[in-house]
């Protein structure tokens, strides 16, 4: 299993992040830059609320389909992958095994 990715995504209506994912044994990490200043966001997988891949017009960034993330009490943050096909798909089977364990 890959542990990395590189994407781009957006936390509710905040500015476009690019980056990349991690997948790391507790927590979902997003390490990047919106524009040049830095930022990491870390999401607990016990902390979501659920998941989906994002297909409807307001959910997609760029026009490619999602991963949207969704956690109690925030907003939703979308990520799409930014070279590789297949990425979404791959991060939704990945998050939910480590969600279940």
């Amino acid at each position: 299993m890959r542990t990395s990715y590189g994407v781009v995504w957006r936390v509710g209506e905040e500015p476009l992040a690019r980056g990349k994912l991690e997948l790391l044994p507790r927590v979902l990490r997003l390490d990047g830059v919106t524009g040049e200043e830095h930022v990491a966001l870390e999401i607990p997988y016990d902390d979501l609320d659920g998941l989906h891949v994002g297909r409807s017009p307001s959910e997609r960034l760029n026009g490619h389909p999602t991963l949207v993330l969704e956690q109690c009490g925030r907003e939703p943050v979308v990520v799409s992958a930014v070279a590789q096909a297949g990425v979404i798909a791959e991060l939704t089977e990945h998050i939910a095994k480590l969600t279940l364990d």
